[in-house]
C-alpha cells in the first residue's frame, strides 16, 4: 500500500517535518530527497521530502502542489550531513539541507532529471589517522606533501576535495595540481552563475571529476567515493559562513569524515589555536615543514619616540628604509587601513561624517574623491560644507594607506612608491616601496622584500575579538615570510607574547600562552560560545526584546552555562538594522542549544530577527 502522506521540511528557521497529502497522480513518482512545491504559511515554498507516513495527527492536510524533480537531489550521506549540521549549529533541517545544495536547487530554477549512481560509504579496516595537520612555515613546501596524499587517494580509485579560503587562491592550487595530475578537475567558486554551479554539481555527483577545487561551500561537493578533504590556510576567517547556519568549513569536513570515512588534511603556516589544541589532544598526525631561512625581527618601542602628527614612520624605521633602498632592496610597509583618512569632522561644531546605515565613520578615498563605508560599501561625495552647522571647513584626520603613500613619496622622492589594496588590479613587483593592506597575501607568485614593516601592531592586537592574538601572530608570520632579511614592528607593547614568539618562530611558546589565556577566560577550545543575535529596524524594540529573551533564558537555570545580558554587537548598527547579542558559554553545544530552543518556545518576538551563531 502506497503511503498517502509526505513528511516535508522547508528552508526556514522552523522545526519540522510537516505533513502533506500526496495526490493520486503523484503516487509512485515521489521519493525521499526530492524537491516539492508546497503551501507553507499561505505562501508557495520549495520543500524537501524527508519521509512518509500512512496517517497523520492532523485531519485536514494541504496537498503537495507539484514534484519538481524526476530524481532525488539528496541522498543518504547528504541527509546524514544535514542532520549533523542542524544538531550542531542550531538551524532547522530544511536550512541545513539547502546549505548542502547549489543555489539553483534552493530555488525553483532548474530540474534534475538524470539518475545518479548511489553514494555508498564503504567501511574500511584502515587504521590510518583520519586527521592530519601540516604546519608549513614557508607556505610553499606543503604542496608536494598534499600532492603525495592526493595521489595515494586517487590510486585507491577515490576522489578529493581541495578547499582554499578565497577565489584569489584557486589559481595557485590549480597550478600545483595540474602539474601533478591529468585527471579531470571541477572548480567551484563565487564567479560561477547559479546555472554553471548547478551544471558542475550534476557532473560532480555523477562521478565525472576526480578532484574538486573551490572555496568554502565546495566542502559540500557530492563526490562519490570521497577519500580526502584538503583545507589550505585553515585558520583563515573566510572559512566561516556569515549567514545561517554559521558553519566553519573545517567542522563540516570533520563531520563528513565521520560519515564517509575520508581523511581530512589541514594545512597552514599558523594553525588556529583550536586546531592546534585538538591535534595534540586527539593525537592527529602532524607534519612540520621548516623554513630554510628566517628574517630577523626588529622591535621599535614607540613609547621611546615622539612622532610628528603627520607621520607614522618612526626614526628607526625611516633609517632602515633608507639603508635598504641604498642597498638596492625592496620594502613593504603594511597597514590594514584603506583610504586616505579615517575620520572627517567639522572643527566648528564637532559633527563627524558617518554612514547613515551603519553609524560608523566614513573613510575618505582620495584616489576616487569618494567617501565609503567599510561595512556596507555605501558611497557619497565629500561634503563641501558641514551638513549640521554649514561651516565652510571639514577636516579629515587619521591615516590610511593612501595618506601613507603620500607621506612615503615625500620622504623618499627617489623611490618608486606604489600602493596595493583590495581595489588594486596590478601588483607592481618592480616598485621600490609597496604600501600594502591584507590584500598583499593574495599574491602567490614568489616575491620577497628585503624589509617588511608592520606599522600599527597595537591596532591589530586591540580588536574586539578573542582571536585577536591568534590573528596578529598569523599576520606577523606571514609578513616574516615576505621579508627576506628583516621584519620591523612598531609597537608600544614590546613585551607582548606574540612578538616574543615570532622573534624565534617559537610556535609552542605562542600556543602555550594563547591557550593559557583562553583557558583562564573559558573561551574556545575549552568552552563553546553560542551567540543569540537579535536585529531590527528600531533600536528600543530590539533592546527590549533582547531583555525579554534574556529573562527567559535565565529561567531555564541550566547548570554550567553562563549567560550574558544583551549588549550591542561589535557592529551595533549595520545596513539600517540595530543589532544586540546575548552570549552563552558552556561545555556542551547540545545543552546550550536545547536551552535556547526551550526559551524561544515561550518568546513572542515582534519585528526582530533572531539568529544563532555557534563558535567554534
Amino acid at each position: 500500500m502506497e503511503p498517502k502522506i509526505a513528511k516535508v521540511v522547508v528552508g526556514l528557521p522552523v522545526d519540522g517535518p510537516f505533513d502533506y497529502q500526496i495526490g493520486k497522480d503523484q503516487e509512485g513518482r515521489i521519493a525521499i530527497g526530492q524537491r516539492v512545491r508546497v503551501s507553507f504559511n499561505r505562501r508557495d515554498r520549495l520543500g524537501f521530502v524527508v519521509g512518509f507516513a500512512r496517517r497523520s495527527l492532523f485531519g485536514q492536510l494541504n496537498p503537495i502542489l507539484s514534484i519538481l524533480d524526476g530524481e532525488p537531489v539528496l541522498d543518504d550521506p547528504a541527509f546524514q550531513l544535514a542532520r549533523a549540521i542542524s544538531a550542531y549549529y542550531g538551524c532547522s533541517l530544511g536550512e541545513a539541507l539547502e546549505t548542502c545544495l547549489p543555489h539553483a536547487l534552493r530555488q525553483d530554477k532548474v530540474t534534475v532529471t538524470r539518475t545518479f549512481p548511489p553514494r555508498v560509504v564503504k567501511k574500511s579496516d584502515n587504521k590510518e589517522n583520519q586527521m592530519v595537520l601540516v604546519h608549513d612555515l614557508t607556505r610553499y613546501k606543503r604542496w608536494p606533501f598534499i600532492i603525495e596524499n592526493i595521489q595515494r587517494v586517487i590510486d585507491q580509485k577515490k576522489r578529493v576535495i581541495v578547499l582554499v579560503p578565497e577565489t584569489a587562491f584557486i589559481q595557485e592550487a590549480l597550478t600545483a595540481l595540474k602539474k601533478a595530475f591529468e585527471c579531470p578537475f571541477a572548480v567551484l567558486d563565487k564567479k560561477l552563475t547559479p546555472k554553471q554551479e548547478f551544471e558542475q554539481w550534476e557532473k560532480i555527483r555523477n562521478g565525472e571529476f576526480a578532484i574538486v577545487v573551490g572555496v568554502r561551500s565546495a566542502v559540500f561537493a557530492p563526490l562519490p567515493d570521497l577519500g580526502l578533504i584538503v583545507i589550505d590556510e585553515e585558520e583563515n576567517e573566510a572559512y566561516k559562513q556569515e549567514q545561517t547556519p554559521h558553519y566553519r568549513a573545517g567542522q563540516i569536513a570533520q563531520m563528513r569524515s565521520k560519515i564517509e570515512e575520508c581523511r581530512v588534511l589541514f594545512s597552514s603556516s599558523v594553525p588556529s589555536a583550536e586546531i592546534w589544541e585538538k591535534a595534540g589532544r586527539d593525537q592527529w598526525e602532524k607534519i612540520v615543514l621548516d623554513a630554510d631561512k628566517n628574517a630577523r625581527v626588529q622591535i621599535v618601542d614607540m613609547s621611546n619616540y615622539r612622532l610628528d602628527k603627520a607621520s607614522i614612520l618612526s626614526f628607526p624605521l625611516q633609517s632602515v628604509v633608507q639603508k635598504t633602498l641604498q642597498e638596492g632592496g625592496k620594502v613593504i610597509l603594511f597597514m590594514n587601513r584603506r583610504g586616505f583618512s579615517t575620520r572627517t569632522h567639522c572643527r566648528q561644531c564637532g559633527f563627524t561624517v558617518k554612514c547613515e546605515r551603519c553609524n560608523v565613520n566614513l573613510t575618505y578615498l582620495y584616489s576616487k574623491k569618494t567617501m565609503v563605508c567599510r561595512l556596507c560599501n555605501y558611497k557619497c561625495e565629500l561634503p563641501k560644507m558641514c551638513p549640521q552647522c554649514s561651516g565652510a571647513y571639514l577636516r579629515s584626520t587619521g591615516i590610511g594607506v593612501e595618506k601613507l603613500e603620500s607621506e612615503v613619496s615625500r620622504l623618499y622622492p627617489e623611490a618608486k612608491v606604489r600602493r596595493y589594496d583590495s581595489g588594486s588590479e596590478i601588483f607592481e613587483k618592480d616598485a621600490d616601496i609597496i604600501i600594502a593592506t591584507g590584500a598583499v597575501f593574495r599574491q602567490h607568485e614568489p616575491w620577497a622584500a628585503s624589509l617588511a614593516a608592520l606599522l600599527n601592531f597595537d591596532d591589530q592586537i586591540y580588536h574586539h575579538d578573542f582571536r585577536s592574538g591568534q590573528k596578529t601572530f598569523s599576520l606577523l608570520v606571514h609578513l616574516k615570510q615576505l621579508a627576506g632579511e628583516t621584519l620591523l614592528v612598531q609597537t608600544r607593547m614590546a613585551d607582548n607574547y606574540c612578538l616574543k614568539a615570532v622573534k624565534t618562530m617559537d610556535f609552542d611558546r605562542f600556543y602555550r600562552e594563547e591557550l593559557r589565556l583562553r583557558r583562564e577566560l573559558q573561551l574556545p577550545p575549552y568552552r563553546n560560545l553560542v551567540a543569540v543575535g537579535l536585529r531590527g529596524k528600531k533600536e528600543q524594540v530590539v533592546f527590549e526584546e533582547g531583555n525579554e529573551l534574556f529573562e527567559l533564558l535565565k529561567k531555564q537555570n541550566l547548570k554550567g552555562v553562563d549567560i550574558s545580558d544583551p549588549h550591542p554587537d561589535v557592529n551595533a548598527k549595520l545596513r539600517d538594522q540595530y543589532r544586540y547579542t546575548i552570549l552563552l558559554k558552556g561545555k556542551s553545544v547540545k545543552g546550550i542549544l536545547a536551552l535556547i530552543k526551550s526559551a524561544l518556545k515561550g518568546f513572542k518576538k515582534r519585528n526582530v530577527i533572531i539568529v544563532i551563531n555557534v563558535d567554534p
